[in-house]
Formats: C-alpha cells, sequence, structure tokens
C-alpha cells in the first residue's frame, strides 16, 4: 500500500551511468530515457548503485541529475540515489538533490561507520525533517554498506514520518520480506532482482531493477499483472521469459554484467569506473546466451 504522496509504483529502473573517454555520455542517457519511457518503466533511479554513484564527483552528480531531470521533464517520476557514510554529507546530498528536482530520495543507509538501529533512527529522522515535502525511500542493502536495517527499524520510521513513504529492500529472505509486509505507512519494493517474483507474491508495491534496463516491458508487464494476481498465467510466461537473464546479470558486479548486456543489445557506452572492470569473455558469453534463451522462449 501506498501513501498519497508517495509517486512511485510498479516498474521502477535503476539506471546505470553512461560513460565515454571518463566523462559522462549525455547523449547515451537521453536516448536510455526516451527508450524507457516509450517501454513502459514507470520510474527511473538516477545516481543509485547501479549508476556507480560512488565513483561520480559532486560536480558529476550535479551534471547526472540535472540532465536527467531535465530530459525526463515530468514524464515519470524521478528517485535521486543518495547516501554517505555521516548524516551530515547525507543531508548535503539530499539538499543538492532537491534542488535539483527530485521527485523522491531513495536514501541508502550509513556505510562503513554501520549505526545501530539507534543511530539510524536518528539518521533518517534529521533527512526526513530537513525535507519534509519530498518523499523518501529507504535502501537497505546491506551486502553492500555492511548496515541492515531491520524492520523493526523501517515500520517505525515509516510511522513517525509521513515523507518516509517506503523502502528498498534487497533480500532474498522470504521472512524478512513478510516482516515488511502490511504496514499501511510503508511500500515495500524489490531491490534484488533474483527475489522479484518473491517479493509480487507477498504484496510489493513495485520493483526498483536492474533487469527492467535490458527488458523494460516484459519487466514492467510482470510488475504489474502480479500487482494485481500474482497467480496469473501470464505472469507464470513472464517468469519463465526473465529467468535465465535474471540470472545472468546476477554473475558479476553490478553494473558490470548489465552494462556489456546493454551494449550487446543496443550500443550502450560499456565503460566503467575503476575500480570495476567490463565484463571478461567467459562472462560475456553467458549473458549473450541467456539473451538468445530470452529470445527463442519469446518465440517458441
Amino acid at each position: 500500500m501506498a501513501r498519497g504522496n508517495n509517486p512511485f509504483v510498479g516498474s521502477i529502473v535503476a539506471l546505470p551511468t553512461p560513460f565515454r573517454g571518463g566523462s559522462i555520455d549525455e547523449s547515451a542517457l537521453a536516448q536510455d530515457i526516451d527508450f524507457h519511457i516509450e517501454n513502459g518503466t514507470q520510474g527511473l533511479v538516477v545516481g543509485g548503485s547501479t549508476g556507480e554513484a560512488a565513483s561520480l564527483s559532486m560536480e558529476e552528480r550535479h551534471v547526472l541529475w540535472s540532465r536527467a531531470i531535465g530530459h525526463v521533464d515530468g514524464r515519470v517520476p524521478v528517485l535521486l540515489g543518495i547516501g554517505a557514510p555521516s548524516t551530515s554529507a547525507t543531508l548535503d546530498l539530499a539538499r543538492a538533490a532537491v534542488a535539483e528536482g527530485a521527485d523522491g530520495l531513495l536514501a541508502v543507509t550509513p556505510y562503513y561507520t554501520v549505526p545501530d538501529a539507534r543511530g539510524l533512527i536518528a539518521h533518517y529522522s534529521a533527512l526526513a525533517e530537513a525535507h519534509p515535502n519530498t518523499p523518501i525511500l529507504l535502501y537497505n542493502v546491506p551486502n553492500r554498506t555492511g548496515c541492515d536495517l531491520q524492520p523493526s527499524t523501517v515500520h517505525e520510521l515509516a510511522d513517525r514520518y509521513e515523507n518516509i513513504v517506503g523502502i528498498k529492500e534487497c533480500t532474498r529472505s522470504i521472512p524478512r520480506i513478510q516482516a515488511l509486509m502490511g504496514n499501511p505507512n510503508l511500500a515495500v519494493y524489490a531491490g534484488d532482482d533474483l527475489a522479484l517474483f518473491d517479493f509480487m507474491r507477498h504484496g510489493a508495491q513495485g520493483a526498483i531493477t536492474v533487469t527492467g534496463n535490458l527488458l523494460p516491458a516484459e519487466t514492467a508487464e510482470l510488475i504489474g499483472l502480479a500487482s494485481i494476481n500474482p497467480n496469473n498465467k501470464r505472469v507464470e510466461t513472464l517468469e519463465k521469459l526473465l529467468a535465465p537473464v535474471i540470472a545472468a546479470l546476477s554473475l558479476g558486479p553490478n553494473p558490470t554484467p548489465i552494462k556489456a548486456a546493454l551494449e550487446m543489445a543496443r550500443g550502450y557506452p560499456a565503460e566503467l569506473r575503476l575500480p570495476l572492470l567490463s565484463a571478461e569473455p567467459a562472462l560475456r558469453d553467458r549473458i549473450r546466451a541467456a539473451i538468445a534463451s530470452h529470445v527463442s522462449l519469446q518465440t517458441a
């Protein structure tokens, strides 16, 4: 269930950041945004984990955010990724994101510092109170941050602040998914594509996906149908279509596999920032095979 001030529903795609020659490729970014809007994507994340946010300078974040929001031009809601080890740095990023016109903030837990539950409540309280009119999605991805935002803490924050409207949860644990559900103040979004089907079966509001970069129409259709009736036969068909691609895109450090896949599919720049490196031949072969399998299943 979503609060009335939450514009995010359905298939939300976490965009990679296109680089050419070490700089942001603004033309590729604009083309990618148009591609998604034309193919049914219902929201975009700009400058999140898939967007290599940790490798962007503050100046580059401003450029990326500004160009993306300007090109989207209100056609779909845009979440800007924020987060830092300290609360003060997170608030600096939030101020900049709100000034750029973000429709919402995707706020990852403080990484490296690894606060306890009290610290997390204080951190997110400061953020929510600083921007009371901006929807905030909590972002829990403990395998990246070392910090696990527990369901009890999530519910406490959602019940306390009207602008904390949801959470992107990166888990494959059914008990964790179930523990997050049922709060009318909290929308839950699948944050791990390998658990996408489980989230939707348990009542998720939508998903923030990587796979949607490659297959936006099928991903959006699956999420939309599953949110109404997860037992729909078409949902089962779409699961079979997407499963090999989702598996292949999970084989390397994100966004290495998705950038390789997008390069194969439509000439998207596969360049990454160190310490990430381009996909090795074996991984590219697995991705190519998964794409071929998807096409084969689709035409069967």
